[in-house]
């Protein structure tokens, strides 16, 4: 065995740690299959995994594994797999096409992939590797595990070492390999607290798990505190409040994006529903409106806001009391991370006044795969990370999100932020949901566009809609053009898609 393969270490090696003390302790449930797997079972599974990554595809210290799967709880084992071997795991969208993966795989030249069958299509071209799985018994997955040698040895790693490498989605232009280091796994370990995980939290994991939410958030951090992880293949609102009401699961966090939180509030059982173990429901990616935080009050459930992003593990939190007190707010900047708000040119504005978000912390990427340019300009020139977010602080130093910095606009030399004008509109009760673009105007410079999904078709019309935007807003952020929509693009984490919505509707 390689020298280098003969050292575990208590920073990385959370399963063994865990079956010291707690062998027989449920760590994964599969709710798609009802597959249940302990701390044991799980540290087993990641053993055989590991020795045929390391026999069979030749995959060693530093090396890619890329995965194309569904959610499921093999991704996890897949992952401390990886960890053991110091290679590094790269879990990427399966909803991309054929030309996007091809260029993923260029970019970051993966050893080997671990890909569903479902996806077969998808990945023929690459040429690479295979490794296939599904849920069935035969699959070459299973098969392959029931007869391995255990792997037992541990790599020997650092903090600036990669752990994860996730390519994020790409709604910008091409996707960037976001480099996830053995530094940030331990501040994500630490900022968990703010989430107060333990051996008897519960989680229930519905995001993507291509993505840093579905990945890390409430989940990955918690096989080092011990807890259960149940994991959803897909999103789907009835199942998710069948889950969260479900006194036998017992869950007590869950996270997602509003979007899906109005979802289940919009399901025929949510009237009845009851939420009994749930101590955080976290919320991230938009702001939360006044009404959905008071349908969820309603149930005796405070929705709690939160930043954060792939490059940056949890950045800022907001505890659930402040929910309503702070409406708007994701909360304090989390143990070891600094916030602070500038201008274009990096200089400090005054407190609330809207800027840059820029962020110091351990747990901040060192930056992109094979990208120093991007990697470069994603820094200040005193080495704090430049978040494309449009923020402020408040005088008690909690921050308030306005926007994406690409989301603005300039009208007749105003800035305009999009977001304000969605709260708006999230206001009237006969919108389900709205987004808002900047758009070309040869008056103006920009204005804006509103894309708008009706709870009842021809409830509202255009003119309706701005003379009512009046009331609430001055008249120059006021959207010039109103069009309506069965349903908005959205991205796997469930984020609305303003560059298809731009392509659409810019003209």
């Amino acid at each position: 065995m390689n020298d280098d393969l003969t050292l575990k270490p208590i920073l990385c090696d959370w399963l063994t740690r865990q079956c010291e003390t707690s062998p027989d302790a449920l760590a994964l449930h599969d709710l798609a299959t009802g597959r249940r797997t302990t701390y044991q079972g799980m540290l087993d599974r990641s053993q055989k995994i590991a020795s045929i990554l390391a026999h069979q595809y030749s995959v060693g210290l530093g090396d890619r594994v890329m995965v194309v799967a569904y959610n499921s709880i093999d991704l996890y084992e897949i992952l401390f797999a990886c960890w053991r071997l110091g290679a590094i795991y790269m879990p990427v969208n399966w909803r991309l096409a054929p030309p996007e993966l091809a260029a993923i795989v260029e970019d970051a030249m993966p050893t080997v992939m671990i890909v569903d069958t479902a996806f077969e299509s998808s990945v023929r071209e690459l040429n690479l590797q295979s490794w296939w799985r599904n849920d069935r018994d035969d699959s070459p997955f299973e098969t392959d595990i029931v007869t391995a040698d255990t792997w037992e040895g541990f790599a020997k790693l650092d903090l600036n070492m990669t752990a994860n490498l996730l390519y994020t989605s790409g709604t910008t232009g091409r996707p960037k390999g976001v480099i996830s280091t053995w530094r940030m796994q331990a501040m994500a370990v630490n900022q968990a607290a703010h989430t107060i995980l333990g051996s008897a939290t519960r989680t229930l994991t519905a995001a993507p798990m291509f993505h840093t939410a579905g990945l890390n958030s409430f989940a990955l951090p918690l096989f080092y505190y011990g807890g259960t992880v149940h994991i959803m293949r897909h999103w789907d609102a009835e199942e998710a409040l069948s889950y969260l009401s479900d006194p036998k699961l017992g869950i007590t966090h869950t996270l997602g994006v509003p979007v899906q939180f109005q979802m289940m509030a919009q399901c025929a059982g949510f009237d009845d529903a009851t939420f009994p173990s749930l101590v955080r429901a976290g919320v991230g990616g938009a702001p939360v409106t006044e009404e959905l935080l008071t349908q969820y009050q309603g149930k005796g459930l405070m929705l709690c806001n939160s930043y954060g992003m792939t490059e940056v593990f949890g950045v800022a939190t907001l505890p659930p009391e402040q929910a309503q007190k702070k409406l708007g707010c994701v909360g304090w900047s989390v143990i070891g991370t600094e916030i602070r708000i500038a201008d274009d040119t990096d200089a400090l504005v005054p407190q609330g006044e809207n800027g840059e978000i820029q962020i110091n912390s351990e747990g901040v990427t060192p930056g992109y795969w094979n990208a120093p340019d991007l990697t470069a300009a994603s820094r200040t020139a005193d080495g704090w990370f430049k978040t494309g977010d449009i923020g402020h602080l408040d005088e008690e130093g909690a921050l308030y999100v306005v926007d994406r910095k690409k989301d603005m606009f300039i009208s007749g030399g105003e800035n305009v932020y999009p977001a304000e004008i969605e709260s708006t509109l999230a206001l009237l009760p006969e919108i389900s949901e709205a987004a808002v673009i900047g758009v070309l105007d040869e008056q103006w410079g920009e204005v804006g566009h509103a894309i708008i999904v009706l709870k009842n078709a021809g409830a509202l019309n255009a003119a309706t809609v701005k003379k009512r935007c009046t009331e609430y807003l001055a008249r120059y952020k006021v959207p010039k053009h109103v069009s309506f929509t069965d349903k908005l693009p959205r991205s796997a984490q469930g984020k609305i898609q303003k560059a298809e919505l731009r392509d659409t509707y810019a003209g």
